[in-house]
């Protein structure tokens, strides 16, 4: 008998085991795009890889940089030399450990043409920071030595659409030189990617963590789950169906029109402000948009509290400034902007001489909210005597339009950025040199550049005040509010939340079943 109930405990420790395993199941909208870091700017490749690599420095969650693989990062008189001291302790994915070799390797691919690494030109002398010498004096140090200083630097190497610059281990890499393996320091590791399926990341065990506390993309990241299963799921009602039925403990980036539903089902509803921008663009070279008054007609026919309430079923706040709303830089000056004055809309119209000339504003098929912000927008601008027509394409169409500044009014929405200067970077720039900039003002420009080469918070607020100013004088395009994102989770998953970033942070969260 009592081998019998030995034999037994035996057989069902491996059971319990498997039982006591955590696994977190969440969702992509599409395939990941890669496995090098900073190949693809686009929310899912993103989400998975920030889990996977880290960079030397990274991003809190107000947008200053933290020193996150760098022990410490010290900075020559002149500004143009920097040199990292790493973290002792460090080991990547496949127990190698962090030297400056690994360090030197990445960057070196990075900066490689034949990689074509699309975040190369932040760092090649194109967007003025120019890399021109990494050198590894001792496995514990690697300097970057730069054509100019830059106070701009850090932040940009900390950039999340570049995946913070991430440090890979060369064996990533396959002879052929393709990017076979995702092998970095992060909290969780890639454990399977079955394109078009899922993609599987595991806790890592050697994972070193900071000491300070989370914050942002910085500081102590505890892998606390076994496995995380990102299944792909591009419908949002499928998304719906899948988490109702407790198929998913985690979904993201929910549609907002679902968020009373969800919650009556005793899901959890979180939401918070992002570090984006959703926008209507303007051509101001178009030969009717070319006259301010037409511009700041257009800004004054629109009812900004009704789009929020309308389009993000109220998740949203009302915002006209090109600083969001999370931002640390979002002040005073930054609440002043245009506001619904039907009357004064066709005051400029008339001196304009506008005769109803019809203005098309175009949106994309592949995302329904900003189809109906396009159809909303018309509407209201109707009120006001202007003729807005709807252009309806393929979005894939749309940025090809939108890189060449081929429009009148555009919806867009421009990716999160912590550092607001380099959100504003998305649509500032030379019209001529650059058509898919919005924004050619010289002042706003010159602004610009200020803010790129100053570090300290407290002398870039005066360089936000300014840049907010010119904006709402100069009325280059319409801000309606600054990003949202809200998630739906299970009451079983501790420690999530959306943030600032919008892509999901997988490390300090635990699911209790």
């Amino acid at each position: 008998m009592k081998r019998f109930v030995v034999a037994l405990c035996l057989m069902l420790a491996p059971l319990s085991a498997a039982r006591a395993e955590s696994v977190l199941r969440s969702m992509v909208t599409t395939d990941i795009r890669g496995l090098m870091p900073g190949n693809s700017p686009d929310d899912n490749t993103g989400l998975v890889l920030q889990q996977i690599y880290e960079g030397l420095v990274a991003w809190r969650s107000d947008g200053t940089v933290a020193p996150m693989l760098a022990k410490a990062v010290e900075t020559s008189e002149d500004g143009r030399t920097y040199a990292f001291t790493l973290r002792e302790g460090v080991t990547f994915h496949n127990g190698a450990p962090l030297t400056s070799r690994e360090v030197a390797w990445t960057w070196e691919r990075f900066l490689d043409p034949k990689s074509a690494w699309p975040c190369r030109t932040n760092f090649d002398g194109t967007r003025k920071i120019k890399i021109v010498e990494i050198t590894a004096p001792s496995p514990e140090q690697v300097v970057f030595r730069l054509a100019e200083p830059s106070g701009a630097f850090l932040s940009t190497m900390a950039r999340a659409d570049c995946d913070g610059t991430g440090i890979a281990h060369p064996d990533s890499v396959g002879a052929d030189g393709a990017w076979q393996k995702a092998i970095g320091t992060g909290p969780f590791k890639l454990a399977e990617w079955r394109r078009g399926q899922f993609i599987e990341l595991v806790r890592n065990e050697a994972y070193a963590a900071r000491s300070e506390p989370a914050d942002g993309l910085a500081g102590a990241k505890l892998p606390k789950v076994d496995r995380i299963k990102l299944s792909i799921v591009p419908d949002p009602a499928a998304a719906k169906a899948a988490i109702q039925s407790g198929n998913l403990d985690l979904w993201p980036s929910a549609d907002p029109k679902f968020a009373s539903e969800l919650k009556s089902a005793g899901l959890v509803i979180a939401s918070a402000p992002v570090a984006s921008l959703n926008a209507i663009v303007m051509q101001t070279g178009d030969p009717l948009l070319k006259d301010k008054r037409i511009r700041e007609a257009i800004a004054a026919s629109l009812d900004y509290p009704g789009m929020s309430d309308n389009l993000t079923d109220g998740f949203a706040k009302p915002s006209t400034s090109l600083v969001p709303l999370s931002s640390r830089y979002y002040g005073a000056v930054e609440q002043a902007g245009p506001n619904l004055d039907i009357a004064r809309a066709k005051k400029l119209l008339s001196e304009a001489g506008y005769k109803g000339e019809p203005i098309r504003i175009t949106t994309n098929s592949r995302f329904p909210v900003m189809n109906d912000v396009a159809v909303l927008a018309q509407a209201m601008a109707q009120q006001a005597g202007l003729n807005l027509t709807v252009e309806v394409v393929e979005f894939a169409a749309q940025l090809i339009r939108y890189n060449k500044g081929d429009y009148q009014l555009m919806v867009w929405n421009y990716t999160p950025y912590l550092d607001p200067a380099f959100g504003l970077d998305r649509f500032i720039g030379d019209k001529a040199a650059q058509p898919d900039r919005v924004w050619g003002n010289r002042d706003a420009i010159e602004l610009l550049g200020k803010l790129m080469e100053t570090s300290e918070p407290a002398a870039r607020q005066p360089l936000f005040d300014a840049l907010h100013k010119l904006f709402v004088d100069d009325a280059p395009m319409i801000v309606w509010s600054s990003g949202v994102n809200v998630s739906a989770v299970s009451p079983a998953v501790r420690g999530y939340a959306p943030w600032a970033g919008r892509k999901p942070r997988f490390w300090n969260v635990e699911v209790v079943r």
